[in-house]
């Protein structure tokens, strides 16, 4: 078969190829009419061949180019460039697509896709080399340019202190950013589509689930609140928003989401709703303090305004200690220094202080405080402070024999003979019972010839902080009676009296409570302070009703109120925070905020004891 004749590249030493004249001019016109410039070269790199096309790429006429080398048109540090397509052309290798730098008549610098191939003459022989050239200067400059913005908007993207990601008009998400696989650990395998759903807390999925569809189906923005699980395996929680984007016709294209971590937020505001709540249960508690003290010093027929006063100056003394600490409690030597204030000048002269450094919590460092507060009192009016030789020493210590216990006694010597008192007042009820509602012990109050000796011990280690460390060691070798022995030997003669619990940890509510349901005609178990003392009376003793705060010292009365049901016990709730903060176990019961009213606390107990009486008798 014969080969098909090819022109041959000219030179200046060769003719031009012999093609019939319809050939030429069908090759001619194909050239001409080209878009592309088309350019062939002997094999030095001479120019033979120059069409309009190449023309318009580079500037150059074919009167300027025909005979000139190709070299004209490549920068300089690109000559090493061209050797090596020569060398390919002069094997026979076709070099395609090659993408490259050439130069335009004015040296601008044009980006070019180049074809360039061998030329072989009639016997087969390498000859020269065609060019087919074409400008992508401005598909190049297009691409930067789209290269750049994609790079700025990923710099962006991952960037963002949020985690990002989109999702198409369908609402399946296929693109997220940097942080989001940093924070969760996964693929875009793993979570594009819904695979996000696996990241998500199961309390949660539905709603979140839900509302985004929402979203989706009727292109409205969206925003939830939820948790996401990080790649450590804990959730942090996140404010999402999604919004809709819209292409020029706007149609809806594609959503743009963000994930914001409000975690430390979110915290924050539970911290301050926590405090607010704090502040509204302790001003409860305080009112109610307050209401009681005052109603205690009015029942006692005292001069009211002059030791009203003075007791709240006890109460504000003990109120400083605890504020100054963050209510966590107040050191044994500190609440003494505070009640004694009026006799600091006596301090280490005829009043004697021992004891180690030991931290009450704050209803047991209150009740304390309320307590040497009357006895200093009493001492400074009627007894060894009364004169100018009296002594009182104040000793505590801490008891090391299994549970320790916190162990007080105040002594006094010096002073006028002592005679047991014929009226007990508040002060009295202070000393005796406040303290021991909060120490869960009986206190020994005696009134010796020589001078009037208190001692108090607590039940247990409970009245410490939890941050107190003690290394002194005392031998405890008395006996300990629980609240629930001495309340079952003092009702042992009254068993026809009906009889209420009293659980209250701030000792003077807890005494104003009592007094009014033994005005009343009820016998009082209690009061006690803690969930361990009240669950004690409940085994010990039987109870026909209680009185039950919520909040007792850091602990709640969830034990006691579920306790009362399964018995069958009907009972009041107080508390100073609302009912809604309450649990389940005080749905069933009257609730009554602080500071309540003694009236309606009756008439709640009256009514729930007739209710319960004539439920048992039908």
């Amino acid at each position: 078969m014969a080969r098909t004749k090819r022109p041959t590249a000219p030179s200046p030493a060769a003719s031009p190829p012999i093609v019939s004249a319809s050939e030429g001019s069908w090759l001619g016109a194909i050239i001409q009419s080209s878009s592309d410039a088309i350019i062939s070269t002997a094999l030095d790199g001479t120019i033979a061949s120059w069409n309009p096309a190449a023309e318009r790429v580079f500037g150059y006429k074919p009167e300027e180019m025909i005979g000139r080398s190709i070299r004209v048109l490549i920068p300089a540090d690109r000559q090493q460039e061209a050797d090596d397509i020569l060398s390919s052309i002069r094997v026979g290798k076709t070099v395609r697509d090659h993408e490259t730098i050439r130069l335009h008549k004015d040296d601008r610098k044009l980006r070019i896709m180049v074809t360039i191939s061998p030329i072989h003459d009639d016997e087969g022989k390498i000859v020269g080399a065609s060019k087919i050239v074409r400008d992508i200067t401005k598909e190049y400059e297009s691409q930067q340019q789209l290269q750049e913005s994609q790079e700025r908007f990923e710099a962006l993207a991952d960037n963002l202190p949020q985690l990002a990601w989109m999702a198409d008009k369908e609402g399946l998400i296929f693109w997220y950013n940097k942080r989001w696989y940093d924070y969760t650990g996964t693929t875009l395998d793993e979570v594009k589509g819904w695979g996000w759903q696996k990241l998500h807390h199961p309390d949660h999925i539905d709603r979140v689930t839900k509302s985004l569809q929402h979203s989706w189906d009727t292109g409205d923005p969206w925003e939830e609140t939820f948790p996401l699980r990080g790649a450590d395996g804990k959730f942090r929680w996140f404010l999402s928003r999604a919004m809709p984007v819209h292409d020029r016709n706007r149609n809806l294209a594609l959503w743009f989401g963000t994930n914001t971590d409000i975690t430390e937020q979110k915290r924050h505001e539970e911290q301050i709703q926590f405090l607010m709540n704090e502040v509204n249960h302790r001003s409860k508690n305080m009112i109610t303090l307050v209401q009681a003290i005052a109603r205690q010093t009015a029942s006692t027929h005292e001069d009211f305004m002059p030791r009203f006063s003075e007791r709240m100056q006890s109460l504000a003394s003990s109120q400083d200690l605890l504020v100054h600490s963050g209510w966590r409690g107040a050191r044994v030597d500190e609440i003494v220094d505070s009640q004694l204030a009026h006799f600091k000048d006596l301090i280490g002269t005829r009043i004697f202080l021992k004891g180690p450094h030991v931290r009450l919590t704050s209803a047991a460092a209150q009740s304390l405080g309320m307590a040497l507060h009357e006895l200093a009192t009493n001492a400074g009016k009627y007894g060894a402070l009364s004169n100018d030789t009296g002594t009182v020493t104040i000793e505590w210590k801490v008891l090391k024999n299994g549970t320790g216990k916190f162990d007080i006694t105040w002594s006094e010597q010096g002073g006028p003979r002592v005679t047991v008192p014929e009226r007990r007042g508040f002060g009295s009820t202070v000393i005796e019972k406040m303290a021991r509602i909060a120490f869960g012990q009986p206190v020994n109050l005696e009134f010796l010839p020589e001078g009037v000796r208190w001692h108090l011990r607590s039940i247990d280690d409970r009245i410490f902080e939890d941050d107190f460390q003690h290394t002194e060691k005392y031998h405890d070798t008395d006996e300990i009676v629980t609240p629930a022995q001495v309340t079952t030997s003092a009702s042992q003669a009254t068993e026809q009296r009906t009889r209420i619990l009293v659980v209250e940890d701030e000792a003077i509510i807890a005494i104003d409570v009592a007094a009014a349901l033994e005005d009343c005609g009820y016998e009082v178990i209690g009061p006690v302070g803690s969930v361990y003392e009240a669950l004690q009376l409940l085994d010990n003793v039987q109870c026909h009703g209680a009185v039950v705060d919520v909040d007792l010292a850091g602990e709640t009365a969830d034990p006691i109120a579920e306790r009362l049901m399964n018995a069958g016990i009907p009972f009041v709730t107080v508390s100073g925070s609302s009912r809604d903060a309450a649990g389940k176990a005080y749905e069933s019961s009257p609730f009554l905020t602080k500071p309540i009213l003694t009236q309606r606390l009756i008439a709640h107990m009256t009514n729930l004891l007739t209710e319960h009486a004539a439920a048992h008798r039908n």
